[in-house]
Formats: C-alpha cells, sequence, structure tokens
C-alpha cells in the first residue's frame, strides 16, 4: 500500500507535523460542529483523495508508538498463523454463499462469484476476522462508533485518505488498494450497512502471502487524528449521536444469517 504524506490546515500544523500524525496525540475537539468545520478545511487541502473516517474508543498504537490500523485477520499474530485463518474465512464464505442461496437472498449469484462481497458480509456482520477494515464517510457515524460503549472520558476519529472510486467495488493497483462501498453491493435485506453508511478498504489481493506486514497497515492512509470529549455535550448545535437501535436494527435477515454462520463454525471447532 502506497503511504501518503497528507495536507494539514494551519491549526494543525502548529500541533503535529503531517508525517507525525500517527505518532502524537490526536488534535482536541470539543464539539461536533468544530469537527465538521476541521474536516471541511482537510478535504478542500487534499483533493486528490476522497475522506474516511473511523472512530474508535482507543487509540491503538504499535511499538514504534504510532497509531495502527490493521484489518482484524493480521492482528496480532506471526505471518505462519495466517493460513489457518484464512482456512476458516474460506469455510465461512461457503457457508454464506449456501445460506443465501437458501434464503434467496438478491444478488446471491454475485455473491457466488466475488470474494471481496463474501468477505464484506462476513466482516459487516463481525463473523470472522477478514482482510478489510471498516470506514465510513459520515462523521456522525465515526462519532457515534468512538462514543458507544465507551467508559472512558475521550474518543477518537481519524481521517483517511483513499483513492477516488468509480466503482462498487473499487481496485486501484496503482495505491494498491481495494474500496468496497457498502451501500452498493449489500442486498436491501443488509439493514446493518444502510444505517451505517459504510465501506470497506483492503490491500488489492494480499492474503497470507505478503512482503511486509507494514504495507497492510491503513496508517499509510492517514490524514488526521483527533480526540473527542465521551460526553454529550460533544453534540450542540442541533447535532445527536445516532442511537444504538439505528446503528444495529432489528429484523436484519443477514445478521440472521450470520449469526447462523457463526454458530455452525464453533460446532466445526467442537468437532475437530
Amino acid at each position: 500500500m502506497r503511504q501518503i504524506i497528507g495536507k494539514l490546515s494551519d491549526e494543525l500544523k502548529k500541533h503535529s507535523k503531517p508525517e507525525d500524525v500517527a505518532k502524537n496525540i490526536g488534535y482536541p475537539i470539543h464539539n461536533f460542529r468544530e469537527l465538521v468545520e476541521h474536516t471541511a478545511k482537510l478535504a478542500y487541502k487534499n483533493k486528490d483523495y476522497i475522506l474516511f473516517y473511523r472512530g474508535q474508543k482507543l487509540d491503538f498504537k504499535n511499538k514504534a508508538k504510532r497509531s495502527t490500523f490493521y484489518p482484524s485477520i493480521y492482528r496480532g499474530i506471526v505471518k505462519k498463523q495466517l493460513q489457518e485463518k484464512f482456512t476458516l474465512l474460506d469455510t465461512a464464505s461457503k457457508l454464506l454463499i449456501q445460506k443465501f442461496k437458501q434464503n434467496k437472498i438478491i444478488g446471491h449469484n454475485e455473491l457466488t462469484r466475488k470474494k471481496y462481497i463474501q468477505w464484506s458480509v462476513l466482516q459487516h456482520y463481525e463473523v470472522v476476522e477478514t482482510p478489510l477494515l471498516d470506514f465510513t464517510q459520515s462523521l456522525r457515524v465515526a462519532c457515534t462508533f468512538a462514543q458507544m460503549d465507551n467508559e472512558s472520558s475521550k474518543a477518537y476519529v481519524y481521517v483517511f485518505g483513499l483513492p477516488y472510486y468509480t466503482n462498487r467495488i473499487s481496485i486501484n493497483s496503482e495505491h494498491n488498494i481495494v474500496n468496497i462501498r457498502l451501500l452498493s453491493i449489500m442486498p436491501p435485506q443488509a439493514l446493518r450497512a444502510y444505517f451505517q453508511e459504510g465501506c470497506l478498504v483492503g490491500t488489492e489481493d494480499i492474503t497470507y502471502e505478503y512482503v511486509s506486514k507494514t504495507e497492510l497497515d491503513l496508517k499509510q492512509r492517514l490524514i488526521a487524528k483527533f480526540e473527542i470529549p465521551n460526553h454529550k455535550n460533544f453534540w450542540t448545535d442541533g447535532f445527536s449521536e445516532i442511537p444504538k437501535d439505528v446503528i444495529y436494527p432489528d429484523n436484519d435477515l443477514i445478521k440472521d444469517i450470520c449469526d447462523e454462520i457463526k454458530l455452525e463454525l464453533e460446532l466445526l471447532k467442537v468437532h475437530k
């Protein structure tokens, strides 16, 4: 994955050099409107990229004390363990294909042919670990996730610069990035994807064979890091967080299918 150095506004430059954003603490933000204003300036400064956001309760850092953003399948393991994880992912994908066909889910034929759609469903519904990482184009969604079930006094919102996409599954070979727009690939029964305005990002065609693990770290695309307060006063001027039951809606058929797959995978582990 190609590394970029984003362009910062004058206020953010006083806080951190563009190349040191991952290393430094997040720029302190007091309310949602202020965050919108800062990201508007970043969008204007970084016209070569489209901005995506990610909200987290904690600022996870590597041994070099820099923020790090690995897809779940690559976290905390050595390379030789990866093949087993990808075998589990392949098993889950086959179960997903089978259940989409059985339930006559819209788009099941396309899901059968495209691994990125299979991985997207499994990642978004937290069935198994995948080589994809969740992002959103909605600041409100990112802030909601950063604060949700968070017992700390603060939370973090990250801004990433990604290549412009032209397709539902957009592969940029020059930057070695795949960007999957969930609103365009998920069936209408997948309510969660539509309420979360999500997308998934990963490296193109890299599984358990890679040259350096750092090429899988999305921090290569990090432009800015913000620290927001974890309390209701953050939401001012008519803005509000998204209720949890909206982010995770009931009567989601795809969630029910994915819960079945989770159970079947657990049973397979027991009988090994």
